[in-house]
């Protein structure tokens, strides 16, 4: 072979070689953007609520102590025999905070919970899950969290003290931008009161996403907070901090599984738990 055919041959193999390159890294990039696709459509392929993107904790459906509730403001489980909600869970935007006067309290239109006056003199506040303040866009909205389908026997000292700090938490990270995820219930039996049960203790997870992203695109930064605390008096004072938990021990508490859908959540809880 000849110098210039030598050259010619080199050349030759160096840019099948380019080319086989550039094929590579651009079916890679595919594959990349096709998994990424892929996760996208899983994270959203099951939710059934806007305010469920993580998944159904509880599997409610049908049964009366199980029995999804889908609301526009809200998803909520209702336990028929508690006469209370196993959870209520909801999305919170910096959009949904204004300066709506707050509701009246008033028994469900759909589903058959206490009336207000259930609880007059009962020694319990009439506590929200969803707060007042988190739906105070608009009346509207603000009223439907007014339902006592959203409503437990809370004592004054946790609903007043740590409990509604957690809430101005909560509603402090979506004014700085973040779309935030919060479940809330109460767990166990202190008794009851015309035949509500009274919680022994309340719990609220709270997950917020990367600031100024949406799920599930603001999952891999998203911060996950877990908060135990006994529904007793004699805690006003006390920081909400100080019942930081983690999801697993409230897991334990009410059997139910909160990031069935979510596993990137689901890690990052595992984490903040340890």
């Amino acid at each position: 072979m000849t110098y210039r055919g030598s050259l010619r041959a080199i050349s030759l193999l160096a840019a099948t070689i380019a080319l086989a390159l550039l094929a590579g890294c651009s079916a890679s990039g595919r594959d990349a953007a096709a998994k990424r696709d892929t996760a996208k459509h899983t994270a959203t392929a099951n939710v059934i609520s806007p305010h469920l993107p993580f998944g159904n904790p509880s599997e409610a459906g049908g049964a009366a102590n199980n029995q999804l509730v889908l609301r526009q403001q809200f998803a909520a489980s209702w336990n028929a025999g508690k006469r209370i909600a196993n959870w209520v869970a909801w999305r919170l935007v910096a959009g949904d905070i204004g300066d709506t006067e707050r509701s009246q309290f008033y028994a469900d239109h759909g589903i058959d919970t206490p009336t207000p006056k259930d609880y007059t003199n009962s020694g319990y506040d009439r506590g929200h899950l969803c707060p007042s303040k988190d739906r105070s866009d608009n009346p509207e909205n603000n009223k439907a969290v007014f339902t006592m389908l959203n409503i437990i026997p809370q004592a004054g000292d946790n609903n007043r003290g740590p409990w509604e700090k957690a809430e101005e938490f909560e509603r402090s990270l979506a004014k700085a931008g973040r779309e935030v995820y919060i479940i809330a219930g109460g767990a166990g039996s202190e008794g009851e009161i015309k035949g509500i049960i009274v919680p022994e203790s309340t719990w609220k997870i709270i997950v917020a996403l990367e600031s100024g992203k949406s799920w599930p695109d603001g999952q891999q930064q998203a911060q996950v907070f877990a908060i135990l605390m006994p529904n007793h008096e004699g805690i006003k004072n006390d920081r909400w901090q100080q019942f930081q938990t983690s999801v697993s021990e409230i897991e334990k508490k009410t059997g139910y599984h909160f990031f069935v859908n979510a596993p990137v959540i689901q890690s990052i809880a595992k984490a903040a738990g340890h």
